[in-house]
């Protein structure tokens, strides 16, 4: 029975050392920070467009929302990860829970010297990534207006 309570202070402190390394971690300006978990992004610019790459494995695609805001600067990703009812009720003890279920969302500031297509946005969901393409509008060429 000593044993079984070895392991819950354990893993309490495991789970305070979690909780305190998150608290210090820098935060993007204006990011939602009370009742959602922040899946990790990449955003890297290429010539054409703006690639954005979520880890989001365990989410089933139906579950993820992708939104631009009307301003086209910030690219909201927003979903759910559930927990397998069966799974919780199944354990005796847990030694590491590093795995955060629950809603989340995560905010993606464009920079605002990148104009953007934003009819031409697109969302891929492979292997547990989800990929947002934001292409680049085409820099406009002098309008030649005909001499009558």
């Amino acid at each position: 029975m000593f044993k079984y309570y070895e392991d819950i202070i354990r893993q309490m402190e495991r789970e305070l050392e979690r909780l305190t390394a998150e608290s210090f971690q820098p935060r993007e300006p204006g990011a939602v920070t009370s009742n959602f978990w922040q899946p990790r992004a990449d955003v890297c610019e290429s010539a054409d467009c703006i690639t954005v790459k979520v880890e989001v494995a365990g989410v089933r695609p139906d579950q993820i929302r992708v939104s631009l805001s009307p301003d086209q600067r910030v690219l909201t990703i927003a979903g759910v990860r559930d927990e397998d009812p069966s799974e919780m009720t199944e354990r005796v003890r847990c030694y590491q829970l590093e795995v955060l279920y629950g809603p989340f969302e995560r905010a993606v500031h464009i920079p605002s010297n990148v104009p953007i297509d934003r009819d031409g946005l697109s969302a891929s969901y492979k292997d547990g990534f989800l990929v947002v393409i934001i292409p680049k509008r085409k820099p406009e060429g002098p309008h030649i207006i005909p001499i009558e």
